[in-house]
This record gives structure tokens, sequence and C-alpha cells, in this order.
């Protein structure tokens, strides 16, 4: 057995110091060794590769045919309707504003479709200055009612009329809970 040990780690250093030779070695035969990772076997056949490894690449044909068609589904009706838009209605022109109109906030847009965004989706500025007036006037009113309630604070110091100036109320200990025989006792 100690032989046979030997004799093996012998034929797999044997077989690693020749790298370069392979076949049926009695060094192979002897180690009883899966053939080593590095050794590719090459076979210089005729014709062309049968069976190439490569990675797949379903999931980027199929990234790029939706992208594609979501893309297409989007885009054709959107050109179509800015194509039509601009030859069958085209961009407003300048004109005097009649006497007592006034315009509005969307009309000052050249582009139909600007105006229709304008129109659809923004608020007037008369509506965002109505809504920036509401916020100061709150904000207003909440700095006054901060300088009021130290003005309370300031006076309630001053007359001794907070809740810091009151008489103690007595201990609950001291109260007598026996039963009495007359209701004045």
């Amino acid at each position: 057995m100690v032989a046979m040990s030997v004799l093996r780690a012998a034929a797999a250093f044997a077989a690693r110091l020749s790298p370069l030779k392979s076949g049926n070695t009695a060094a192979n035969l002897l180690t009883r060794a899966i053939p080593r990772a590095d050794k590719v076997a090459v076979r210089w056949g005729h014709g062309k590769k049968m069976f190439v490894i490569k990675p797949s690449d379903y999931y980027d044909r199929r990234f790029l045919r939706l992208l594609q068609y979501y893309i297409l589904l989007t885009g054709i009706p959107v050109a179509v309707i800015v194509t039509c838009v601009n030859v069958f209605i085209g961009e407003a022109e300048l004109a005097e504003i009649p006497e007592g109109y006034e315009p509005e906030h969307w009309e000052y847009y050249q582009h139909p479709i600007s105006r229709w965004i304008a129109r659809t989706f923004y608020d007037s500025p008369v509506k965002d200055y109505e809504k920036m007036m509401a916020a100061i006037q709150i904000e207003k009113e909440k700095a006054d009612m901060r300088l009021a309630e130290l003005e309370v604070r300031r006076v309630m110091r001053q007359k001794g009329d907070g809740p810091w100036f009151q008489m103690e109320t007595m201990d609950k200990t001291l109260i007598d809970y026996s039963p009495k025989s007359t209701p004045d006792n």
C-alpha cells in the first residue's frame, strides 16, 4: 500500500514536470486524477464549429423589441397629432384686442398645443397669486398669534395672574372619610 501511494505521488510529480506532453502516459494512468482544467482539448477538424457556447441574448433582444414597440405605439400617434395640428390649425397671429375684452391666460401662447397644455394643466397666474397671498396671510396670522401669546405671558408674569402664582390645594390625606352620624359633624 505504501509503495502504491509513493508510486502515485511520483507519477503525479512527473506529470507536473512535463505539462506539454499529453496523452495516455503511465503517469495519468497511475494517478487516477481528472485531467487538468488548464488543458483544453483542441480538435482541428474541417467544417464549422457545431456548438459555440456564448451567453444568451434572449433578454437583450426581448427588451429591444419591447422598447421599439412601445416607442412606436406612442410615437406614431403623437407625430400624427402634432402634424395635423401644425398643418390644419397653425400658429396664432397677433391681433388687436377688442375694447373691454380681457384675454385668458392661455391666449398668450402662440402654438395651439402650448395653449391646450396651459389651459388644461396649468393654473392661471391670478390663481397662483391668490394661493401665494393665502399662504402669506396664514403665516402672518401665525406670527401675530405667537406675538399675542408672548404678550399674554409677559402680562401674566407682571400681574401675578398665571398658573405659577396659584395657591396649592390641601393634601387629600387630610380629608376625613369616616362615617358621620350627622351631616354637620
